[in-house]
């Protein structure tokens, strides 16, 4: 158990924890592999992918991007298109991967489950294993201890897929060498700047090319549509100092609690497992299993069978031993079996589940302990006086939902709920500070009822529970400015546009000439000053990036004769001259194990992209037009 101990603090650990995070586990067992009732909106080689998994997984992930965008950033509708896209993409490749463990033999015990549930420090209090923690986190996230060990198992398959082809990637020394060697070259260089606007003098831009650019691209010419709009705002803190704590509710609360925990009994069980695989058939295996439940049930010892003859490696050599678990740890053929046990040293009846047949022995029985109602009291009270202020709190909502649906402006319902009517700033659909940053707050503000119809909006629940009426302050549709208003801006673009191509002319006449007349002459003759760098290496802080990508683009100098290139620097043309190339060292000690293995990574990546391609070409992928949220 040990060597397994370890494994769940690694990667398999990790992969749980993943669990609690993903965006997948938003929704139950069912939802995740899809339903009669369900909208399909991809079939994967006759996996359905629902609508209700890529809404759900689409929204986290949504989030997650916000979330590091910054609080008051919004994803616009062609964001949220491409990372809709993108979600679908990766549930698709999901279950080309799930398939794939599948069918390279890929399996996870039962015990597996159980022994890493238990080893979840998300699961635990105090350091144990915690059933009503464990109910109460795998609720938080829309899941019970019934449905999360068929989730986990499956997640579990499909991160040992990936990590087979990411682990067993490596770069050879020879490999290393040489990509180091390129990676630590220095190159000695001489370069010249052509500013652009040098030849604007030269240029001549008509109106009719003004007109053309102009009519190319309309979206660079227009303003968006914006509003500003009135609100009022509720927030239930108003209402915290109008709860009361009623001593019959703060009882009956402390009754539920009692109730609740009486559920969490643990039980402590041994099993033998009798497998059915390749070589034992089911008859096969049920025949032995129910032979040694003869042997049980003629004295033999439980924990000896089991070691002699269970196939479950998580727990064969322990006797069998499973150790304490909570109700809806295991599959519920196993799991049934073992809550029906009356007494402890009880043995059940021979149990099919799909990995074969078993025969549970329980241990032992944990009840759990249930506080006094003293020690929960305050506890309970707060408990209560915050429910209440919910319910005073929704019922101002919907009497004040009520006024504002009735009134034609907000104020008369500002008035009669002693609330003031706040006026926002002007704000487009990318939204503004504050509440203006919520995608429910966008949508109503540029709602047809708010704009056209002007119409209060209902009420509006915030992400941090307040609750928002909006009406219409004022509002500009967006409109394409005046070729007029933009012309010399056009200008004054295709003015620097025809001045870089004749700087870069410029700078090729400069690089040929160099052939013969030696680069500073050259850039003498065409009136340029001449600047000379050695050493430059790929992270060169000195030069213009632009400068430094094509000074390694060039090919290394033949003999004495000179390499030359030319690089856009955006304002300006570059010519360049190579001189020298000086190779780069090999890496030696801990700086080059550790190359090493980041190469490694990323060639690994690299592969497992590659077999993802491989997965998806072979795969029949159906994708059904409704694929986005309604």
């Amino acid at each position: 158990m040990q060597a397994f101990r370890d494994v769940v603090r690694g990667w398999l650990g990790k992969v749980m924890l993943g669990l609690l995070a993903l965006p997948l586990v938003l929704v139950g067992v069912e939802s995740y592999f899809g339903g009669n009732s369900e909208v399909i909106v991809a079939e994967v080689d006759g996996h359905e992918i629902s609508q209700t998994l890529l809404d759900k997984a689409f929204e986290n992930q949504k989030q997650q991007v916000l979330a590091r965008m910054g609080a008051e950033s919004v994803l616009t509708d062609e964001q949220q298109k491409q990372l809709r896209e993108r979600v679908l993409n990766s549930l698709i490749q999901r279950q080309l991967l799930l398939t794939s463990a599948h069918d390279a033999g890929y399996k996870v015990s039962d015990a597996t489950i159980q022994t890493l549930i238990q080893s979840t420090p998300t699961f635990q209090e105090a350091g144990k294993f915690s059933p009503s923690r464990y109910a109460l986190v795998l609720s938080q996230i829309g899941e019970t201890p019934a449905t999360f060990p068929e989730r986990a198992r499956e997640e579990i398959l499909t991160s040992q897929r990936v990590s087979g082809l990411l682990m067993s990637a490596f770069v050879t020394p020879t490999e290393l060498d040489q990509l180091s060697a390129l990676d630590s070259q220095q190159r000695d260089i001489s370069y010249a700047i052509i500013p652009a606007n040098r030849f604007l003098a030269n240029v001549n831009v008509t109106n009719a090319q003004i007109k053309a650019f102009y009519d190319k691209d309309q979206s660079l010419f227009s303003r968006p549509e914006v509003v500003s709009v009135n609100y009022l705002a509720l927030t239930r803190g108003t209402f915290a100092g109008q709860a009361k704590s009623d001593p019959e509710a703060v009882k009956a609360r402390y009754d539920e609690r009692v109730k609740a925990l009486a559920s969490t009994e643990e039980r402590q069980a041994a099993h033998i497992l009798i497998a059915i695989d390749d070589k034992v058939k089911d008859a096969d295996a049920k025949a032995k299993a129910t032979a040694l439940a003869k042997q049980v049930a003629e004295g033999a010892d439980f924990a000896a069978l089991a070691k002699a003859n269970s196939k479950d490696p998580g727990s064969a050599a322990n006797g069998g031993d499973l150790g304490l678990t909570a109700r809806g740890q295991f599959v519920p053929e196993f799991d049934k079996a073992l809550f029906s046990l009356k007494q402890v040293g009880d043995v059940s009846d021979v149990v099919k589940t799909p990995f074969g047949y078993h025969l549970i022995k329980l241990l032992a029985i944990k009840q759990p302990t249930v506080p006094s109602f003293a020690q929960l009291q305050a506890e309970l009270e707060q408990e209560v006086r915050a429910t209440q202020a919910d319910e005073l709190f929704a019922q101002a909502v919907e009497k004040l939902d009520a006024a504002v649906y009735e009134s034609s402006d907000l104020q008369g319902p500002a008035k009669a709920f002693n609330l003031q009517v706040q006026t926002s700033p002007v704000f487009d659909r990318q939204g503004a500070a504050g509440v203006f940053s919520e995608r429910k707050v966008l949508d109503a503000a540029f709602s047809d009822d708010l704009i056209k119809e002007r119409k209060n909006t209902s009420a509006i629940t915030l992400k941090d529970g307040t609750t928002l009426w909006l009406s219409l302050a004022s509002h500009q549709p967006s409109r394409k400015l005046p070729l007029a208003e933009v012309s010399s801006v056009i200008r004054a673009k295709l003015q620097i546009q025809q001045a870089l191509a004749l700087a870069k002319q410029a700078a090729e006449v400069v690089a040929r000439d160099s052939k013969t007349l030696g680069f500073a002459a050259a850039a003498s003759k065409a009136g340029l000053s001449v600047q000379v760098q050695t050493g430059v290496t790929r992270r060169d802080t000195a030069l213009n990036p632009l400068l430094l990508r094509e000074v390694f683009r060039i090919a290394p100098p033949k003999g004495t004769a000179l390499s030359t290139g030319v690089a856009e620097l955006g304002d300006a043309v570059s010519v360049i001259a190579l001189s020298a190339v000086k190779p780069g060292v090999a890496l030696a000690g801990t700086q080059r194990s550790a190359t090493q293995t980041m190469l490694g990574e990323n060639r690994g990546q690299q592969e497992l992209q590659d077999v993802l391609g491989f997965l998806k070409a072979e795969a029949k992928i159906t994708l059904r037009a409704n694929n986005s949220a309604e």
